[in-house]
């Protein structure tokens, strides 16, 4: 894969500028969650890019004792000056499973005060296949959900902004209703049968129609280390 993809994904998801298809609300429900300690590790792209996968723990303050939320802590090391930190979340819907990806509030993102009170997180989504030898992302770009409008085969709460040289749509539905377009679109068969075809032969090299692909692939080597810093296992 060519490594601007994978730049130009991760800054969709740090940054929320770029060409994938994001929401103002998530596109689960509690009840659609689901868990898997395969994911959790350390991954590598294609590219060398660092993925680590963590369980997100918190301290319950009633009976002071360490629990987790069902969701994931993402970290990507393009290097070792430049990180960006996601919060990811798998979910089961009519079958299918997917991640839900939106940047961690707490995480280091934004390098500002300034600008971060100028963004809103959206969330972005992926299919996901996986097993302890690899993970495979599929992300649904904007450019499918353009055709789509254009087509006027689909009706869905959104708001077109303006963004660089093109204008990208922002979802603003209901998860309800947003679920409602995972089932008869995303699950749809031309969709699926794609992303299907994608994740069978491991890699495209098509990246800019129905959505961005990444496979990972386990890591034991040290982590990026910013400069002063000692690396880590």
């Amino acid at each position: 894969m060519k490594r601007s993809f994978v730049i130009i994904t991760i800054m969709v998801l740090a940054s929320l500028t770029g060409c994938l298809v994001s929401s103002l609300h998530p596109f689960f429900k509690e009840k659609d969650k689901i868990y898997d300690p395969i994911l959790t590790g350390t991954w590598i792209d294609g590219d060398s890019c660092i993925w680590t996968i963590e369980l997100d723990k918190f301290l319950d303050p009633i009976s002071g004792q360490e629990k987790n939320d069902g969701n994931y802590n993402i970290t990507y090391y393009e290097d070792r000056d430049s990180k960006s930190e996601l919060i990811g979340t798998l979910f089961k819907l009519a079958g299918v499973t997917y991640v839900d990806f939106i940047p961690d509030p707490d995480g280091d993102n934004i390098t500002s005060d300034m600008a971060s009170w100028h963004h809103i997180p959206v969330h972005t989504l992926a299919r996901v296949q996986y097993n302890s030898d690899s993970i495979m992302l599929y992300w649904f770009a904007d450019e499918w959900l353009t055709e789509l409008f254009e087509q006027k085969r689909i009706r869905i709460k959104h708001e077109t902004v303006e963004s660089g040289d093109y204008d990208r749509h922002v979802l603003t539905a209901s998860t309800d209703d947003l679920q409602k377009f995972i089932k008869k679109y995303v699950n749809g068969s031309k969709m699926a049968g794609e992303v299907e075809k994608v994740f069978a032969r491991g890699y495209t090299d098509d990246q800019e129609g129905y959505g961005i692909f990444l496979k990972l692939k386990p890591y034991d080597g040290p982590l990026p280390s910013a400069p002063g810093q000692v690396q880590v296992n």
